[in-house]
């Protein structure tokens, strides 16, 4: 049975609106908080003073179940993965949610520049590289470190180092910590604001403080915490430009912790595919006759979290299976001993990630060997003589990179 929002009910049941929200308000387990977001009515700001809620519904319940269930399968499936492999699918992974979440506020990003950022910050290039702000921060999600938000300038210090160099000179912050005028979110299509965010930053300060007081409760179920707490960031809008990057990056961020860091790097890409639906559930409910119930919200945030989920379990599983297979296959050939071991480092690169673009360079390679019985000429040496073989392909100079040839995948 559909959750209607209280504006439907509203329109189709008027005799019945206010009730029906005085019983979702005030249910048994219904959360209620002290944040109030800002409302809409039409295109206009109409009310502050509805307290955001969600109705724990025996479907986000469930939901909720299924994603703890579906992170403990993604957790298993990646530790059976060999180390190149299972870094390369986290990069493959990083990727998806650098350029899905620039995407999403219309910022062209490729995945060379990914690539060429992160290059760069593993190298420790001083130089100024592309999104290298913004791939610094979602490296930081693989380190496990918790992302301890109690004051203001916390906030700020995670918006300045997500997009150092990527802010146009226009939309700079203008007041103490965050922006003193007004903005409002417009639709890219059809022109019609969407929303009106507070309109100066001691509104905004005292609403990030009730946000603050929020995410820090430890009596909140963590899923349904970081669906609210995502809501009402991006309903503050605290800056001129970045809102949703330095939103999504903390709910993934928060994710990461609390399942497993595929988990909490997929849910940029899923809003990115169905950005009509995420845009129309966030106008539902800002609407005004909704009264700040995001119950509908929650769930939607939470069907996104599991379609992410059983992606990355799909494409673990199937992945695993061919490397297994090509392994075999290395296994039972006439290959010398390093030209296998050469030839399984490639195939982990090539089989966990899109293109060659995020596929490990000859160094690389190297690194990874450099504490095994092979020397660094036998190894250069092997690489060569798979090159003139046939079997490799070189397909970078700088820095040198190698794949394994498409006919290879056909090799009996």
């Amino acid at each position: 049975m559909e959750y209607r929002s209280l504006k439907k009910i509203y329109y189709s049941q008027p005799n019945n609106y206010e009730d029906e929200y005085q019983y979702r308000l005030n249910g048994y387990g219904t959360i209620k908080t002290e944040m109030y977001p800002y409302l809409m009515k039409k295109t206009e700001f109409a009310s502050s003073s509805y307290s955001l809620f969600v109705v724990p519904l025996l479907e986000i319940q469930f939901l909720s179940q299924k994603i703890i269930e579906q992170s403990t399968i993604i957790i298993q499936l990646a530790d059976k993965l060999p180390d190149v492999a299972h870094q390369q699918f986290y990069n493959e992974q990083l990727f998806n949610a650098i350029i899905s979440t620039n995407e999403i506020e219309g910022i062209g990003t490729t995945r060379k520049d990914v690539a060429a950022a992160i290059e760069a910050l593993n190298k420790n290039k001083k130089e100024t590289f592309k999104h290298k702000s913004t791939v610094r921060m979602y490296l930081n999600i693989l380190n496990e470190k918790f992302l301890h938000i109690t004051e203001l300038e916390h906030i700020r210090e995670i918006y300045d180092e997500l997009t150092t160099g990527e802010i146009d000179i226009e939309d700079k912050l203008d007041g103490e910590l965050f922006r003193k005028e007004n903005v409002s979110i417009v639709n890219n299509k059809t022109g019609k604001i969407e929303h009106v965010a507070p309109g100066n930053e001691k509104k905004v300060k005292e609403m990030l403080r009730s946000w603050i007081d929020f995410i820090n409760l430890p009596t909140i179920p963590f899923l349904i915490k970081a669906s609210l707490a995502h809501y009402f960031f991006e309903n503050i809008h605290p800056f001129y430009d970045g809102n949703g990057r330095t939103g999504r990056y903390i709910l993934s961020k928060y994710l990461s912790r609390k399942l497993d860091k595929f988990s909490g790097l997929v849910i940029s890409k899923k809003i990115n595919e169905d950005k009509q639906k995420y845009y129309k559930v966030f106008s539902e409910t800002g609407d005004v006759l909704n009264r700040a119930d995001a119950t509908n919200f929650v769930l939607t945030t939470l069907n996104f979290i599991i379609k992410g989920q059983s992606e990355i379990i799909s494409t673990l599983s199937e992945k695993q299976k061919k490397l297994y297979y090509y392994h075999q296959k290395l296994q039972d050939s006439n290959f010398s001993e390093i030209e296998k071991v050469v030839m399984f480092l490639l195939l982990q690169s090539q089989l966990f990630v899109t293109d060659f673009e995020a596929s490990i360079t000859d160094n690389e390679v190297l690194d990874v060997l450099s504490h095994t019985e092979f020397s660094q000429r036998g190894i250069k040496t092997a690489i060569k003589d798979l090159e003139n073989k046939g079997l490799l392909l070189k397909v970078v100079k700088r820095p040198l990179k190698h794949s394994i040839v498409e006919s290879f995948f056909d090799y009996q």
